[in-house]
């Protein structure tokens, strides 16, 4: 079960934690197990191992460790088994063993006890497992209490110094104290750095609940409680785990209950509908550094169709990452949007083109989701993601409440730019409570990979099956190797993987190992019956492959709505020579909507189960619509958008529509049905909807349909600004005149961004000849956010007379397409007349905007501040390490103060390779004898970097400030430095 990465690196996934999904990175990849190879898999001698009994409920991802397979349950019961015999090695109650009623807070979703919820993490180093359990404070009632227990994997014994009771006041709010009642831990632990961290959301929105994480040492020594600004924004991630790229560096996606205020760069206050990196402080405490959140996070809310409800997936560096962008996540939400995400820079939110959202790629709607993604890292790359509700196009065939299994296909664009290829879907539905997939290969070799997943039918799990997909699609389709009955599913819960083997933990107290080899006497295929109306049956021959000496003594179906005929069959009946016996089935469905089952078969030699499937199909007309809310992200005025609105029956008689009103400007349909109207059973039209603004500002509106069948509602959100401008001061670029052979002279040029939406350059080549030299890094990736410059230094430096003609080629991604911004000059032989020779020995013009006390992108206003000279080397000095093959662009761009002299903001640029360490240093100058001197020192991940620094309050009467950012450099990059002086007049 434990992660190990190739070498060469792919991005951080600790190896020293067994853990929810595999790794820390939450993709659901177990690298290790060439074992379950496809062919074995489907060929007949895989299948259930062994079952047995625990008392509760299983949510918990069972993890293995050491040859133990651990369980734990929702009446706070923690088991050990054998891994390959499934024999008990150990079992217990907790210290504080009573389960918390979850009716105390009028919440039904988990019932009939909550005590562990979340997925544990097992300290391989210590062989520890820490888990967390809800209960009460005393008795069976009352003050409810969360505990952080440590055991011992060997015995069971707790380790001293737990349990750990999970309570106090944020380190961030310290008004606002943690009320476990109204807390549900439900994301898997992340063990980082010797510190347990835990999520927490609520229980059914009952209120007050927030969003939490908890961190307590491995000697029970509490390190930090981070608590969401305001009500709501809770952590669930429909139970993955919190993820880390790295140490110090936490990210948690959070549901609804207030969503940020847009547009907004960087963490406020307010966290629902949000992706947060949080990150350690050196005292311990958490600290959000980083957030994205969809522009119409609002508007999600009001649907419900909740941003982040699956978890945050960290994609490995070493195959998903490009030169621009090393360092890529996936999250997606109930909306069916897929998100693709720059892990240095989430994009906050509403700061994207026309106001949209600034990430890598949107993908969809493609059905909403419940689950974190679970990621192939060979054959190219493949992310797989089961949806449980349709997406617009998608047959009403499984009765308007499921969705498919997606694989998208990941492709680097030639610009760098990841995006996904349109989904590849599975053949039949998954209704709503299937699970997250997780993926076994013998690492990345090309087809040893199998996707595993629990499906089920709906939200009761009742008749869910384990499923074993190939992780990449066959011919266009989703190839199913082979499918086990399992009973009765907990929502979300994904299987357990190690040694070669999967195990699966039930919402009825089972806990079963599948694996090679079993006695496979008698096998049957999959079987799926077509939709059936309410109160018909559908009928199908199940035929079975009977092994030697084998006696079948009787054949059933279960539950009710499945039925088997023994009628005819001669049972019992010997197979001394093998053969086949085809047993008739029957499916009645009581109520729309897909449906599981089993077939069991009695035998001599034990029994054999198969999975069933079927979807029931309403009698009457049913309206089925989707996608439930369709966001156009951003848009620069004047542009159209189009998507398309699916409306389906799928119920057994045709269905009439009565009316529709549509949504006013700047909405608009087309194909939109008239008035009485008729869509036949299992058929569907597609209405398409335009969104064409004419005005900057956000616009939401809605579609309504009403029908013999229902009414439904289908929310339309857009936000439109001017976009990017790109301004080039002086428009004729670098002009240098004449300069004499032998001496040299610099020319600054601006690029302005006067637009409204962030400016990226997609395209930028420096010139090339010789005599020029780019003083300023401008990397292709660059950004420069609205109403904000970056200053770009050229130095001419002629060893011969003659005209130079070059340019610097950019495309901002404006709209204009690719500039070329000239650079002329002419080197002489002698001084050519007044102002024509450069000055040697002038300073360069810094660039950039320095300002105390103004906002982002506003011109100096402040009287008394003035830039120093120092010299050339204002704009940085790059110090070569030896064998560096790329320079590290290091530029600081803009220095701000803010007006109470409290806190210094420092903006700047670097080359996307240079990833390390980034010390800051900042000197105050007090008086001509005194200076106070500051380092900070961050994490450098390439492009842009903006670091917030507290002055210390002797520092704040400076004269002066010399601001020096100095990068060590790495195996790729050579080492750099810059530096800003600003002075304040007296």
């Amino acid at each position: 079960m434990v992660v190990l990465l190739s070498a060469g690196g792919a991005g951080y996934a600790s190896a020293a934690s067994i853990t929810n999904s595999g790794s820390d990175l939450r993709d659901g990849w177990y690298p290790d197990q060439p074992k379950l190879a496809p062919d074995l898999v489907g060929g007949g001698t895989f299948g259930r191992l062994w079952s047995a009994d625990v008392d509760g409920q299983v949510y918990a991802q069972p993890l293995v460790s050491a040859g133990h397979v651990l369980v734990a349950t929702q009446r706070n019961q923690v088991s050990s088994f054998d891994a390959e015999s499934g024999a008990t090695t150990w079992s217990r109650k907790l210290l504080h063993p009573t389960p918390f009623n979850p009716l105390d807070v009028s919440c039904s979703d988990l019932l009939p006890d909550i005590g562990v919820t979340s997925t544990p993490v097992v300290d391989r180093a210590t062989n520890t497992m820490y888990l967390t359990h809800k209960t009460y404070a005393s008795g069976n009632s009352g003050a409810a209490v969360y505990w952080l227990d440590a055991l011992d994997v060997a015995t069971g014994a707790d380790r001293a110094g737990f349990p750990v009771q999970l309570q106090g006041a944020a380190d961030n709010l310290p008004g606002v104290t943690f009320d476990p009642k109204y807390e549900l831990q439900r994301p898997g632990l992340l063990l980082m750095d010797g510190v347990v961290y835990v999520g927490f959301g609520g229980h059914c929105d009952q209120g007050p609940w927030r969003g939490w994480v908890f961190g307590v040492k491995t000697d029970g020594t509490m390190k930090a409680r981070w608590a969401a600004a305001y009500g709501g924004a809770g952590i669930w991630q429909a139970g993955s785990g919190l993820m880390s790229d790295g140490p110090g560096r936490i990210y948690v996606s959070t549901g609804n209950g207030g969503s940020p205020i847009a547009p907004q760069a960087a963490p406020g206050d307010v966290f629902g509908e949000s992706v947060v990196r949080l990150a350690v402080q050196t005292d311990g405490t958490l600290k959000a550094m980083d957030f994205f959140a969809p522009y119409d996070a609002a508007d999600l809310d009001l649907y419900d169709a909740d941003f982040a409800s699956g978890g945050v997936t960290s994609l490995r560096d070493d195959v998903f990452g490009t030169p621009q962008f090393p360092h890529v996540a996936v999250a997606v939400g109930k909306a069916g949007y897929v998100y693709l995400l720059n892990r240095d820079d989430l994009g906050g939110m509403a700061t994207g083109t026309g106001g949209g959202d600034r990430v890598l790629s949107r993908m969809g709607p493609s059905g909403g989701v419940w689950s974190r993604p679970g990621v192939w890292p060979g054959d190219g790359g493949w992310i797989a993601i089961p949806t449980a509700s349709p997406a617009g196009g998608d047959a009403p065939a499984s009765g308007g409440s499921a969705g498919f299994l997606k694989l998208y296909r990941y492709r680097k664009g030639v610009d760098g730019v990841p995006s996904l290829d349109a989904p590849v879907s599975s053949d039949d539905a998954f209704g709503f409570s299937s699970s997250a997939p997780v993926i076994t290969s013998d690492a990345t070799t090309s087809g040893s990979a199998v996707l595993w997943i629990i499906w089920a039918p709906g939200g009761s799990g009742e008749g869910a099956q384990l499923r074993a997909y190939d992780a990449v699609p066959v011919n266009g389709h989703l190839q199913l190797r082979q499918s086990w009955p399992i009973g009765t599913s907990a929502k979300f819960t994904m299987p357990g993987v190690g040694d070669g083997r999967v195990y699966v933990a039930t919402r009825d107290g089972k806990v079963m190992g599948f694996g090679a080899p079993v006695q496979a006497d008698v096998q049957a295929p999959q079987t799926t019956f077509p939709v059936t109306t309410i109160g018909t049956t559908s009928h199908a021959d199940v035929k079975l492959t009977v092994g030697p000496g084998v006696t079948i003594t009787a054949v059933g179906a279960s539950p009710s709505k499945f039925a088997a005929s023994s009628g005819g069959l001669g049972l019992p009946a010997a197979f001394p020579a093998g053969g086949s016996l085809t047993v008739p089935v029957d499916f009645t469905p009581a109520s729309p909507g897909i449906a599981g089952g089993t077939l069991t078969v009695t035998t001599n030699k034990g029994p054999f189960t198969f999975g069933l499937s079927g979807t029931g199909q309403a009698a009457g007309a049913l309206l089925t619509a989707s996608p439930p809310t369709v966001s156009f992200g951003g848009a620069v005025v004047g542009q159209q958008r189009t998507a398309t609105v699916t409306f389906g029956n799928a119920g057994g008689q045709p269905l009439t529509i009565q009316s529709l009103t549509p949504p006013g400007a700047p909405f608009s349909l087309q194909g939109a049905p008239a008035a009485n109207a008729q869509i036949a059973p299992g058929d569907a039209i597609n209405v398409t909807v335009t969104y064409h603004p004419t005005a900057a500002g956000p616009a939401a509106d809605a579609l309504t349909l009403n029908t013999s069948g229902g009414d439904k509602t289908v929310g339309l959100s857009g936000r439109a600004g001017l976009g990017p401008h790109l301004v080039v001061a002086p428009g004729a670029g670098w002009e240098f005149g004449n300069v004499p052979v032998g001496s040299e002279k610099t020319v600054a040029v601006t690029l302005s961004n006067t637009g409204d939406s962030a400016m990226t350059f997609t395209r930028s080549k420096l010139p090339t000849h010789p005599a020029l030299t780019a003083l300023d890094a401008l990397p292709e990736g660059a950004t420069v956010p609205a109403g904000e410059s970056f200053t770009v230094h050229v130095r001419f430096a002629p060893t011969a007379p003659g005209t130079v003609a070059d340019h610097w080629s950019l495309n901002a991604g404006d709209g204009t397409g690719v500039r070329d911004v000239p650079v002329t000059a002419t080197g002489t032989t002698a001084a050519a007349g007044p102002g024509a020779p450069a000055d040697p020995g002038a300073p360069a013009d810094p660039g950039g905007t320095d300002v105390v006390g103004a906002t982002a992108g506003a011109a100096p206003q402040v009287p008394g501040l003035t830039p120093v000279p120092i010299g050339a080397g204002l704009t940085g000095q790059d110090v070569r390490a030896p064998g560096a093959k790329v320079d590290p662009g290091l530029v600081i761009t803009r220095v701000a103060v803010a007006r109470d002299l409290r806190r210094l903001t420092v903006v700047g640029l670097s080359s996307p390779q240079a990833t390390g360490s980034l010390s800051l240093t900042v000197s105050a100058q007090i008086t001509t004898k005194k200076t106070v001197t500051t380092v900070t020192g961050r994490r450098l991940r390439g492009g842009r970097f903006v670091v917030h620094i507290n002055l210390p309050s002797k520092a704040r009467s400076w004269r002066a400030l010399k601001v020096s950012a100095r990068f060590g450099g790495n195996a790729r990059v050579a080492a750099g430095s810059s530096t800003r002086i600003l002075s304040r007049a007296r």
